[in-house]
């Protein structure tokens, strides 16, 4: 008698394999999920739960974005998977953001401005976050707040102060996102970049500039237009692997 989990073992390896060899993007949906379950869930036969989250979400992107407490209700998806499942997207982004900061100066704009939007275009909360640059302008490192407790409890002076210290930063750039809405700068929006400006003046650090990125674009309070507008069909990512 065959041994099942032997069974389940070959197929993964072989479905493995086959995406390895012709590439994600060129297998079936269902493929790709199930290969990807592969990667979470062991030894279990996981074509049946690739297919309920297909059914449920429609693609392997909404699998991602939907909430933990949706995930559960999937038959057979415990808590321990549907977290594996959520904190996956947290590695995909953790992997393409240093990909890309590995690369990049503020002064190349265009690559800057992508890496604003993969932070931020697709967070559907609102964050805040401030950049040390230094004197070559690359970003040596950065800070990421809840805007809702920023607005609690303001910005932190001793977070600004340690920032700038801490890097040596010469300049700061702020940047904050509005989730599914425009990318539109107000009159609270300059105060807090004039705050974070007094806070980093007498460290010789100089804010560059305020971005808000919204579902439209990206704009700039230093310039006082959008810096650029996106497409719903465009690859931000395009240019950075190879």
């Amino acid at each position: 008698m065959k041994d099942k989990n032997n069974i389940h073992s070959g197929h993964r390896a072989r479905l493995n394999e086959l995406i390895y060899k012709a590439g994600v993007e060129n297998v079936t949906e269902i493929q790709a999920v199930e290969g990807f379950l592969t990667l979470i869930v062991p030894r279990v036969d996981v074509n049946p739960l690739a297919h309920e989250l297909l059914a449920r979400f429609g693609n392997f992107a909404n699998i991602l974005d939907a909430d933990i407490v949706d995930l559960m209700q999937v038959k057979g998806l415990s808590q321990i998977t549907a977290t594996k499942i959520k904190n996956f997207r947290q590695y995909f982004n953790f992997y393409t953001l240093t990909k890309m900061k590995k690369r990049m100066s503020v002064k190349d704009s265009e690559s800057f401005y992508k890496y604003l939007a993969t932070l931020l275009r697709y967070e559907e909360i609102e964050y805040l976050y401030i950049f040390a640059v230094d004197n070559a302008f690359r970003i040596k490192q950065m800070r990421k707040t809840d805007l809702e407790s920023v607005r609690e409890t303001g910005i932190s002076p001793y977070e600004i102060v340690n920032l700038v210290t801490s890097t040596h930063a010469k300049y700061l750039i702020v940047a904050h996102n509005h989730p599914n809405g425009r990318a539109d700068h107000s009159d609270s929006d300059s105060d807090a970049t004039i705050y974070v400006e007094h806070l980093a003046e007498p460290y010789n650090c100089k804010v560059l500039d305020s971005f808000v990125v919204g579902q439209d674009g990206i704009y700039s309070e230093k310039q006082k237009s959008y810096v650029i507008t996106f497409k719903d069909d465009e690859n931000l990512l395009d240019g950075y692997f190879g």
